[in-house]
């Protein structure tokens, strides 16, 4: 067996190599461990980054699907408004055409009563038939009226609920949406006027579009105008081959600054437990883009009125989908 020695001037090189070596292992053990711990630390984190990631993304899916029926159950009331406005509005008509027709009944009674007796004169029976026409001219007008309101409101209703593209005119839909508010405007001291020119035709839908045109009126009415008289102007023009420009303005008291960059968020609102949900707006700002295929721009400053504009394509894209 052969043993090699060391010198004295080589041991202590031999014994700083073997602690070298020893340290090494030692610190490539105490990298492993920590590599190992972070490993750990780190499938751990991703485990609980991806439970808090599902269960965010099930909060959220939870605060859409609620989103979707507030705005569901806003746009049902915007309905029942329009059906309480049917009612109020055929009333007129119909009330008037029912009474021409009983004093007609009457009048035809009293005839039969003297011609049964013998006291009818050719002055009584002229007398009669001028009355009896004069009755039947009310009573066709106030049908067609009855008829052109139905009319009228069949055509919003479907819109609203079917919410199907077609082709329109649009001073034709807003003329009928602002209609639809005539019951409610009656009750306020404001006006609302209506400016666009006929013949500018779209291929869109008019469901939506009425519905922004209505919340945004209310919205004028509600928070721009209040209890002083003021008028409202729904103007439209086209911009250019492809896109029309809608505002709806008013005279009122404007937006405070501070306000403007949160106008269109859900649940925004002056007017909590005063007659606004929040909603309205934010209703407004989803139907232009999803429905239209539009933007929406709002300009105010306090006490000069604010003015909505909405610019659209006169043919909603495809990829648009109401609802």
């Amino acid at each position: 067996m052969h043993l090699t020695r060391f010198g004295p001037e080589e041991a202590p090189l031999l014994l700083a190599s073997l602690f070298d070596v020893t340290e090494r292992k030692a610190a490539a053990a105490a990298l492993q461990r920590l590599n190992e711990a972070l490993e750990s630390r780190v499938a751990e984190r991703t485990h609980d980054l991806a439970a808090s990631n599902a269960e965010l993304s099930a909060t959220v899916e939870q605060l859409r699907r609620a989103q979707v029926e507030l705005v569901r159950s806003e746009r049902l009331a915007s309905l029942g408004s329009l059906v309480a406005g049917v009612a109020h509005e055929l009333n007129t008509p119909l009330g008037s055409a029912l009474l021409v027709a009983t004093t007609l009944g009457d009048g035809i009674e009293e005839l039969r009563r003297k011609l049964d007796t013998g006291e009818l004169k050719r002055s009584t029976l002229d007398t009669f038939l001028e009355q009896q026409a004069e009755a039947q001219a009310l009573i066709v007008r106030n049908a067609r009226r009855a008829a052109e309101l139905i009319g009228r409101f069949k055509q919003v209703a479907v819109d609203q609920t079917s919410e199907q593209r077609r082709r329109f005119d649009l001073a034709e839909v807003v003329d009928e949406i602002i209609g639809t508010l005539q019951p409610r405007l009656r009750k306020t001291p404001h006006q609302v006027v209506v400016d666009i020119a006929p013949g500018l035709g779209m291929d869109s839908y008019p469901g939506p579009l009425g519905q922004v045109v209505t919340n945004l009126v209310l919205n004028a009415l509600l928070h721009g105008l209040g209890d002083r008289p003021g008028e409202v102007r729904v103007v439209a023009s086209q911009l250019d081959a492809d896109h029309v420009a809608l505002s709806v303005s008013d005279d009122g008291v404007g937006i405070p600054a501070e306000h403007l960059p949160r106008i269109f968020d859900p649940f925004f609102t002056t007017k909590l437990g005063e007659g606004g949900s929040g909603l309205g707006l934010h209703i407004v700002y989803s139907l232009v883009q999803r429905s239209l295929g539009g933007r929406i721009d709002v300009e105010s400053r306090s006490g000069q009125g604010a003015r909505f504009t909405v610019v659209m394509p006169v043919n909603a894209p495809k990829s648009a989908e109401a609802g």
